[in-house]
């Protein structure tokens, strides 16, 4: 099973206690494109452009977030704006590789290990037969902390990730858990 049994298995929407995980819609491009138009994001992120514009914000909306080689959630405060995005990929493999970002005034907060979390669980009860994978660059201590404290261990190194090629890249698997499962058994 890939990318494509995550893509049919996962809820379109879910809460937290404080968030929301729900489709991107057209309706979100001002908060998307305000959010996104950061050069710290860029920094840190694969393939985040910047200037973020009305145009890339569409495009996302539109040909990314809605097409069928991910599965994207806008991250929101209850009944409240968005804050960020959190999706699964498929990946070149065609396993599904997981990306998220948080505008920067919503940096350590604990949202995104709320937000992860939550799609972690959601996850494991759709495909627990499933890994999932994730890259962050070596410099972004905080994505390697929070992808750690949701379940990812490091099992790899790379020179490549996105529009920061040359840039060291850990790669980050969550095994399944029906193999977590299994070996818990067995001991």
């Amino acid at each position: 099973m890939t990318f494509n049994t995550i893509y049919r298995a996962m809820p379109l929407r879910f809460l937290t206690d404080t968030l929301e995980l729900r489709p991107i819609e057209l309706a979100d491009l001002a908060d998307l494109v305000q959010l996104a138009n950061n050069k710290k994001l860029t920094d840190v992120l694969a393939r985040m452009p910047h200037p973020y514009t009305s145009e890339d914000g569409l495009y996302f909306i539109n040909d990314i977030a809605n097409g069928t080689d991910e599965r994207v959630w806008v991250i929101c405060k209850r009944k409240g704006p968005m804050v960020g995005v959190v999706g699964i990929a498929r990946g070149e493999d065609g396993q599904g590789e997981l990306g998220y970002w948080l505008g920067e005034e919503f940096w350590g907060k604990g949202i995104g290990s709320q937000a992860i979390g939550a799609l972690m669980d959601e996850f494991d009860i759709a495909v627990p037969e499933l890994e999932l994978y994730a890259r962050c660059l070596k410099a972004n201590h905080a994505s390697k902390a929070l992808l750690e404290k949701v379940g990812f261990d490091v099992t790899g190194e790379d020179n490549s990730c996105g529009q920061h090629e040359g840039s060291p890249v850990w790669s980050l698997t969550r095994f399944a858990r029906d193999d977590l499962s299994d070996q818990e058994a067995a001991e």
